[in-house]
């Protein structure tokens, strides 16, 4: 019946719409080949296009998910749920002013809803549940894009607003993107969201730089911004404002060298997405396309120090120990570390007959834990875990208590599918897609490989296009257990690192409908 409704519902809005804008098609999952936006001349408008030009479409997404989370696993599974729906509706309105500039708004309201709640018990046993409040899955109004840009004269150009700029020709990841929110590996066209960014651009035929500064979301309210750079004055009781700005300036002149896309960027950052207080970073990064099918990328970002919690190894040889050592276990202890710390992403996409296409990437992570901290970090979580259920603290507490070592990030951005975060040094990113397979079908699989105890994920999916304005989805994410005995030995027990999360899979279902 439910689906009934939703085909009702699908043909509704195709009707409805018909008249006033073109069906668009979406893009196949994990196809999108980062394109330089210095390389678009945004001054080529026809001559025939009116002085003002309106176009708006969008879509409708519904996602149904379930999957199974274990509460034997390190990571608290109290607000994993096993079941979860996402509606999605999304209105994008473009405008044109002939040569003069463009604007562009991609808004969404998200309504989610989750339950089935499994965890253990104060006798040690896995139980149900009863549902609860999990700031994950709100419904929220999220604001993805919403920016003008003005042309000053023919070769400069101002940008103001929310944007997601691109600069970085990796697929799955990007080490040189310190702006925007980080993007899903296994559906990297899946994150729209920007930040919000004032840019001056100067771009030329075979070259371009670009300025930046960038705010950092402060607070919101439900998806939307209620303070940028600056925590707002009238924060709720029990919340402090830090008095200090969060921004990020960049520079990047982008060259088109021997028909290979360069890009070489100074960021300095100040508590924007990490802990650093104006701190410096460059960036580089190259892409070349070979015989026409073969396309070779890579990038670097590198820095002095680093942001990541780090587990100091004499608290954790007791509960007793890492209870007497407190909030002194683990902290920013290399923040202003002298050392310096490479991230480099090295990969190639080679494109078959029939558009079908396969890409590796690995990625080197220096922030990441090698044996010793990562067994550090097991041994930590384990204790405090540990030490709050002799407490007696809440489920909140507990799962809260793991939370506060995991490295955190900036706004999200769109809810997503997968999030990534590199705990460990080397990974490695594998992608096949066959778009246009029996013509209305698509096939993508994506492999996330943490190859220090060989844990990860595998994301398959299948996308059918029954109607050009009607897509059905399919898919899931396995988790890979790893190899124990690579991964930390705590108390006689091997950890990897995939193997700490309690969700051993989860598959979805999904219908857009476009406008």
């Amino acid at each position: 019946m439910r689906l009934q409704i939703w085909l009702a519902a699908c043909g509704g809005v195709l009707l409805s719409v018909a008249a006033q804008a073109e069906p668009v098609s979406e893009p196949a999952a994990a196809t999108a080949v980062a394109v330089d936006e210095s390389r678009v001349d945004i001054h080529e408008i026809p001559e025939e296009m009116p002085l003002l030009s309106v176009r708006s479409n969008g879509f409708l997404d519904m996602r149904w998910t379930g999957g199974y989370a274990s509460a034997a696993h390190l990571v608290p599974s109290n607000d994993i749920p096993h079941l979860q729906e996402l509606t999605e509706a999304n209105v994008q309105l473009k405008l044109g002013w002939a040569d003069k500039g463009q604007a562009l708004v991609d808004a969404s309201f998200v309504h989610q809803r989750a339950w089935m709640y499994w965890g253990l018990g104060n006798d040690g046993q896995r139980e149900r549940l009863a549902d609860h409040d999990v700031a994950t899955y709100r419904p929220a109004a999220i604001v993805s894009e919403a920016y003008g840009i003005y042309n000053l004269t023919e070769r400069l150009n101002l940008t103001l607003g929310k944007k997601r700029v691109l600069w970085g020709p990796g697929l799955a990841w990007n080490p040189t993107d310190l702006l925007n929110p980080a993007k899903d590996p296994t559906d990297p066209t899946l994150q729209r969201a920007g930040t919000w960014l004032a840019r001056l651009e100067m771009p030329m035929d075979n070259w371009s730089l670009s300025l930046v500064g960038a705010a950092k979301t402060t607070r919101q309210f439900s998806g939307i911004p209620s303070g940028l750079v600056w925590s707002p004055d009238n924060l709720p009781a029990g919340e402090t404002s830090d008095n200090r700005p969060h921004f990020a300036l960049a520079a990047r002149l982008y060259a088109l060298v021997a028909e290979t896309d360069v890009n070489a960027m100074l960021y300095m950052t100040q508590l924007y997405n990490d802990s650093f207080e104006y701190k410096p970073r460059l960036g580089l990064t190259a892409s070349h396309v070979f015989w026409n099918a073969l396309e070779m990328h890579g990038e670097v970002l590198g820095q002095l120090g680093s942001s990541r919690n780090y587990v100091d190894g004499e608290c954790v040889t007791s509960l007793g120990k890492i209870m007497a050592c407190g909030a002194k276990s683990i902290g920013t202890s290399q923040l202003s570390d002298s050392g310096v710390r490479v991230k480099t992403l090295l990969g190639a996409r080679y494109q078959f007959g029939e558009n079908a296409a396969i890409s590796a990437e690995y990625f080197y992570n220096a922030e990441g834990y090698d044996a010793d901290q990562f067994g550090n970090f097991v041994k930590a979580a384990t204790y405090r875990i540990e030490a709050a259920k002799l407490l007696g603290m809440s489920s909140a507490a507990v799962n809260q208590a793991f939370g506060s070592m995991m490295p955190t990030g900036g706004d999200p951005g769109s809810p997503q599918k997968f999030s990534f975060e590199p705990l460990r040094r080397h990974y490695l990113f594998l992608t096949y897609t066959h778009p246009q397979l029996a013509d209305d079908f698509t096939i993508n699989t994506v492999v996330i490989l943490g190859l220090a105890d060989l844990s990860g994920q595998v994301a398959p999916q299948l996308t059918w296009s029954v109607r050009s304005w009607c897509n059905l989805s399919a898919g899931a994410f396995i988790t890979l257990p790893g190899v124990a005995s690579r991964g930390a030995q705590v108390g006689g027990e091997g950890y990897t690192e995939y193997g700490l999360q309690p969700s051993l899979w989860r598959a979805f279902a999904s219908m857009r409908v476009f406008y």
